[in-house]
C-alpha cells in the first residue's frame, strides 16, 4: 500500500471541493445583489408613491386656499432671500 495514490486522490477531492466553493459562493453573492435590487425597487416604488400622494394633497390644498398658499410661498421667499444675502 503506497501513500502516492491516497495524496492524488485528497488533492482531487479537495480541487473539487475548491470548485463545488467557488460556485456555491458565486451562487449566494447573485442571490444576495438579485435581493437588494429587489428591495432597492421597492423601497423606489414606495417612495414614488409617497411623493405622488403629497403632491396631489399639496396641490389640493393650493386649490383649497390659494390666498393662503400664495401667502406663505411669499414668506418662505423672503426668508430664503434674507438668509442668503447674508
Amino acid at each position: 500500500m503506497t501513500a502516492a495514490p491516497d495524496i492524488d486522490t485528497i488533492a482531487k477531492d479537495l480541487a473539487t471541493l475548491k470548485q463545488d466553493l467557488a460556485a456555491l459562493m458565486a451562487d449566494l453573492r447573485e442571490g444576495m445583489v438579485q435581493r437588494a435590487r429587489d428591495v432597492g425597487g421597492e423601497t423606489t416604488d414606495r417612495v414614488s408613491e409617497k411623493a405622488a400622494a403629497g403632491v396631489k394633497a399639496l396641490s389640493h390644498e393650493i386649490e383649497e386656499r390659494p390666498l393662503t398658499a400664495l401667502l406663505c410661498a411669499f414668506a418662505v421667499g423672503f426668508v430664503a432671500s434674507r438668509l442668503l444675502t447674508r
